[in-house]
């Protein structure tokens, strides 16, 4: 396994703020009339597939909006992702805010024009709060690690009530089928949705491995297919659904963030991923000798609050945490070589050395 190392975790292909303020201080005046100031531009710490802008604008009356550009990533800067949508974004977003009690962002401007930043953007209203770091992971240190058992009980319960507003939202009241991948296609209308989620992964993984075989990853979608449980019903599927793209404020979540991954799909794919996320983070501490926090966000605990929140209970979580560990061990192979092709380490002898949780996704479906 690759060392978990900060120097390869950051991202050389994001531009300097002193790049993006002129930019937007362009792109402000021409949006909302000549006489606006934009200052403070900087960028938050958690994110690895696009790139997001802080800033402030003043407008000539003295009135202060704190605003944040997510910036679809550059064609150039070896993306994470096939495709961005971040009109998708917006419109998961808006349907959240205005069906749910899920704290989704104010989407105010979608500029699809790349001629202001190189790229087209969203900007949104800032919401004040933290988020659990990625870099470093939120179990070596910091507020997470700092809080009381029963302050990590209180985030862990707001947190899986996130998901239960979110899956409010399903195709028996709303039309999905907006709800698209990469491929152009919608879960939410497809006769399967998981099904379709899977063929959505080969297709990612097809394209991401760029011609190199990673064994692991193709074991991992048989294992998949041979131990496939019975669908679920389908709902709106945040898609990343982890505590780190939460905002919270005193352990209570203000802003839900990074709808990139959105789809649609059984409410267990949500509730896996934020459960796979901190086993994947645990297991970095353990590999570290570090404590961690390994009574937090276990599958059993996110299974009884949701069925108390929502009276639905939860079925084959384990198959949807396998499902989840496919999905980031290919996330990890595009990250890693492109980690590789900007120089930041070297490439293994063995691919799949660039699943950075190698042993703990074997042994999950071994």
């Amino acid at each position: 396994m690759a060392e978990l190392d900060p120097e390869t975790m950051t991202t050389p292909w994001r531009r300097d703020p002193s790049e993006t303020a002129p930019a937007l201080q362009r792109w402000a005046e021409h949006t909302m009339g000549a006489g606006v100031q934009v200052s403070d531009v900087g960028e938050p710490g958690n994110g690895m597939s696009s790139e997001t802008a802080l800033f402030t604008v003043t407008h000539p009356d003295g009135r202060v909006e704190r605003l944040v550009a997510r910036l679809a990533p550059k064609p150039d800067v070896f993306p994470v992702f096939q495709t961005y949508d971040l009109a998708l974004q917006k419109q998961c977003m808006d349907l959240v805010r205005e069906r749910t009690a899920a704290p989704a962002p104010v989407c105010r401007w979608l500029e699809s024009d790349p001629a202001w930043l190189g790229t087209p953007f969203l900007v949104m209203n800032r919401v004040d709060g933290e988020a659990a770091t990625d870099v470093p992971p939120y179990v070596f240190g910091g507020w997470v690690m700092d809080a009381t058992p029963q302050q990590r009980d209180a985030m862990m319960r707001a947190s899986v009530a996130v998901l239960a507003e979110i899956h409010r939202i399903d195709p028996s009241n709303t039309d999905l089928s907006f709800v698209k991948d990469p491929r152009g296609e919608s879960p939410a209308t497809a006769p399967s949705a998981m099904q379709s989620q899977l063929d959505a992964q080969r297709s990612y993984y097809e394209w991401a491995r760029d011609g190199v075989s990673y064994p692991l990853i193709e074991r991992t979608f048989a294992w998949l297919d041979a131990n496939r449980p019975d669908e679920p019903p389908t709902v709106l599927n945040w898609g990343d659904s982890r505590i780190g793209n939460i905002l919270y404020q005193d352990f209570t979540p203000v802003a839900v963030l990074d709808w990139e991954m959105a789809t649609a799909g059984p409410r267990e794919v949500d509730l896996a991923w934020m459960v796979f996320l901190h086993r994947f983070f645990q297991d970095l501490a353990t590999k570290f000798e570090m404590p961690g926090i390994d009574d937090f966000m276990q599958p059993e605990a996110v299974s009884r609050i949701y069925a108390e929140l929502t009276g639905y209970t939860p079925q084959d979580l384990h198959w949807y945490e396998v499902f989840g560990a496919l999905r980031f061990a290919i996330v990890s192979v595009r990250t890693s070589t492109r980690g590789i092709a900007y120089g930041q380490m070297e490439a293994p002898a063995d691919p799949d050395d660039l699943v950075m949780f190698r042993t703990l996704l074997d042994g999950m479906i071994s």
